[in-house]
């Protein structure tokens, strides 16, 4: 019988790869093959525990295996005819051996499913039990991450739902936003009546996600899994439909096609799935966003359509939080999306998340929030809520963290917090929260305006050098210099000596002595330096922008007012990119800074201070030489 809960998450995961384990060893299945059929024995598990507590799946004193893997086999074609359980399976067999069933069964028998749903504070198990089994490979494969539970319960709480709100996820992998929406309707529930029975609170929640929660996926794997989800948090499942949710109108089943056509959905949360280029005309041709405006389709990434596919099913006044790479917002070639979003809906907020956000979820992009209401007349004036924020309830490596500036977010939202609120016609083109958040604002302002000295433009006192070589067509060694080569401690630079012909570059720039690099890649590092006479003529990767100054300008004053933690912080406010984020030369160029008409005294004495800064550096060394040199006399009895 049943005897127990999982304590935590972590021993959740403990008695999954034990599972896995067994499966391995048993059968050598792949991640996806695992997963499967681990759902299944799960399936039986959950069904046994909610049909008569548990007694079916629990191993008897001295059964065999192939009795028990029978009985396990019978129970799990009942479930498959049992309504409430049935339209999750479409294999109507277990493909593992008796013996992976019983020890399967043998590790979970005396934990309970139900009361681990119910008790593990905020544990969505089926996420879980995603993350340990199938792992980042699996995840990859799909194109998918799932958005951490801390961010999920950030989005529906920002926005707000109640029960008679229609929640549509058009890509809800395991079913984590409409979960949550079931959560909170259970605490608005229990608040408005505290002393419901139990068996009503499931009454009405199962009501509840029958007529508000509604998902798609694309994918039968993780369809699956939404549907295990929702079953064993008690929720009804038939609203999860397998099909691309850009291609519902083609969908042969009437039900989907009323639910989520046009104006019919009143919040709408998800994480659009970040996996390449749509390139279907067939698809393109539905969207405005996927043609280029004289009526020619054009292939754009998938989540662009998926913003449009959002606002098209949003009613009037609906609205909508959307997990969105950070190239939406600053991307050049995407402007005309932002374009798009601020025609057709109000922008709520935008949150910035910390860059190492979805890491543990299995991606580097970069992303952040986005939170539209869907208008047929947009206000021409509003105020938009822009925030960064830098403590998310969870590090980078996945691990609880008790820091979360999230919560508070919501309250500073609910008020307009005056500090966060930008008005929507001080947006630019690009619509990112770091480009207008105070102390960016205040940074910018400063290579604005200078009330002593004159500001001048890069590109005014130097030019970029773009000539391009292909070290391919050099005879003999190169010089390259790659961003790794360059030490923004030391300001030196070490160069990778190799062969032209094996380089995996074909458009290098070639440096001459007093040229700054400046590296445009991960620009808060102050990986700039002034090319030294040793490395006339190495080549350099376009990463780099190369600045040769013209004459009468002072390198070493230039080098260093680049290099000012005021300037680099400019340099990362103006970053694009989904990955690690980089400046474009086009900006730097136009890039302002102060110019005294004695700049090169200034020069001077950066200088001095740097030439001072490697003798304390030598002496440092020295120091640091006679310590061990001292400790080794006394190791070894000199």
């Amino acid at each position: 019988m049943v005897t127990a809960r999982f304590a935590n998450e972590y021993e959740l995961q403990k008695v999954v790869l034990r599972c896995h384990n067994v499966l391995w060893e048993r059968h050598g299945f792949d991640p996806a093959q695992a997963f499967d059929e681990f759902s299944k024995l799960l399936f039986v598990k959950l069904y046994d525990e909610m049909t008569i507590a548990g007694a079916r799946t629990a191993i008897q004193r001295g059964e065999q295996p192939e009795q028990f893997a029978a009985r396990i086999r019978w129970l799990f074609d009942q479930a498959n005819e049992t309504p409430g359980f049935d339209s999750i399976f479409t294999d109507n067999a277990i493909n593992l051996d008796n013996l992976a069933i019983y020890e399967v069964f043998r590790a979970l028998q005396h934990y309970s499913l139900m009361d681990t749903t119910s008790q593990v504070q905020g544990a969505d198990v089926k996420g879980t039990i995603y993350e340990s089994i199938l792992g980042n490979t699996f995840r990859g494969e799909l194109g998918q991450f799932f958005t951490h539970r801390s961010i999920v319960a950030f989005m529906v709480r920002f926005v707000g739902i109640d029960a008679e709100k229609v929640v549509y996820d058009p890509s809800c992998g395991s079913g984590g936003f409409l979960i949550m929406c079931a959560k909170i309707i259970r605490e608005q529930t229990q608040r408005a009546q505290p002393n419901l029975p139990p068996q009503e609170m499931e009454r009405i929640l199962k009501e509840y996600s029958r007529r508000c929660l509604i998902g798609t996926e694309i994918n039968e794997r993780t369809a699956r899994v939404a549907r295990l989800n929702l079953l064993m948090h008690g929720l009804d499942y038939s609203n999860i439909f397998t099909v691309n949710a850009l291609k519902t109108e083609e969908s042969t089943n009437e039900r989907l096609k009323a639910l989520v056509g046009e104006n019919t959905v009143d919040v709408v949360f998800a994480n659009p799935p970040f996996a390449g280029y749509e390139k279907d005309p067939a698809v393109l041709s539905k969207f405005e966003l996927g043609q280029n405006g004289r009526g020619r389709v054009s292939s754009v990434t998938r989540e662009v359509l998926f913003i449009e596919r959002i606002i098209q099913v949003l009613k009037n006044g609906g609205v909508a939080g959307i997990v969105i790479p950070q190239g939406i917002f600053t991307n050049r070639n995407l402007a005309h999306v932002r374009d798009y979003i601020r025609r057709h809906t109000q922008i709520l907020a935008v949150i910035e998340l910390p860059d190492w956000a979805f890491i543990p979820s299995g991606t580097s992009v970069r992303g952040s929030l986005l939170f539209i209401r869907k208008l047929a007349q947009v206000p021409e004036d509003y105020n938009i809520f822009m925030k960064r924020v830098e403590h998310i309830g969870f590090t980078s490596t996945g691990r609880p963290d008790d820091r979360n500036d999230l919560p508070q977010t919501i309250a500073e939202y609910q008020q307009q917090d005056t500090r966060y609120l930008v008005s929507i016609n001080e947006l630019k083109d690009r619509i990112d929260a770091k480009f207008y958040i105070p102390e960016h604002r205040h940074i910018i302002s400063l290579f604005h305006h200078n009330p002593k000295h004159k500001l001048v433009k890069l590109s005014d006192i130097g030019s970029f050098y773009t000539e391009k070589v292909n070290p391919r067509f050099t005879s003999g060694e190169i010089r390259l210099v790659e961003t790794s080569c360059v030490d923004p401690v030391t300001l030196t630079i070490s160069p990778k000596h190799i062969k032209g012909q094996d380089s995996n570059y074909t458009s290098l720039k070639r440096l001459r002595a007093g040229d700054i690099l400046i590296s445009r890649r991960r620009a808060y590092r102050g990986a700039i330096v002034v090319v030294p006479p040793e490395l006339d003529g190495a080549l350099a990767i376009p990463e780099f922008s190369v600045l040769r100054l013209h004459e009468g300008y002072d390198p070493d004053y230039v080098a260093e007012i680049l290099r000012s933690p005021q300037f680099l912080q400019l340099m990362t406010i103006y970053s694009t990119g989904e990955m690690s984020g980089r400046i474009a030369e086009k900006d730097l160029r136009r890039l302002s800074i102060p110019l005294p008409e004695d700049h090169q005294r200034y020069g001077d004495a950066f200088k001095a201070h740097r030439q001072r800064i490697e003798e304390l550096r030598h002496s440092i060394a020295a120091e640091e030489n006679q310590i061990i040199e001292l400790a080794s006399s006394l190791i070894e009895g000199r």
